[in-house]
């Protein structure tokens, strides 16, 4: 019975062994493949950064060609103005001596504001000059007002 005990043992245990190398083997596998998992993680991490990337760099470029298309818009505009200001300068029936004509107007009007400026600024100085004027007379009334009320407190009372 001992031998037979020790033959179940040993098989118990050769049976343990041989399930402890499968899970071994079982172990390694999963290893395996964690590994490889996180290898595809990895690389789709990158990739996922990349397109991300990517996206932004789109978006920039599609936000500057945005701007450049309003750009363009406006330049159009510009030009377009240009155009008809253009056309409205050929249409027009001025000539050079008229543009000639009406600059020696403007000229005299500007000359002649010019001369009321100067004589408003010389008015506006003989003004101040009276108004300092003014206050210094003011201020002497004052203190002869002060000092005659002062020689008044000295004098004896009238009888």
């Amino acid at each position: 019975m001992d031998t037979s005990k020790l033959t179940e043992a040993e098989l118990q245990i050769n049976h343990l062994l041989a399930e402890r190398e499968s899970l071994k083997a079982q172990l390694e596998e999963y290893l395996y493949i964690i590994d490889t998992r996180d290898k595809e993680i990895e690389k789709l991490k990158r990739t996922l950064a990349e397109k991300i990337q990517f996206k932004s760099n789109f978006d920039n470029q599609e936000e500057q060609l945005q701007s450049l298309q309003d750009n363009i818009h406006q330049l159009k505009s510009h030009a377009e103005g240009m155009m008809n200001l253009e056309n409205m300068l050929s249409d027009s029936e001025s000539t050079e001596e008229d543009a000639n004509e009406q600059q020696n107007y403007f000229q005299a009007q500007l000359a002649g504001l010019q001369e009321r400026v100067d004589e408003l600024t010389n008015r506006n100085l003989l003004l101040q000059q009276d108004a300092s004027r003014i206050a210094e007379l003011e201020s002497l009334l004052e203190d002869a007002e002060r000092e005659r009320d002062e020689l008044k407190e000295r004098l004896p009372p009238e009888e």
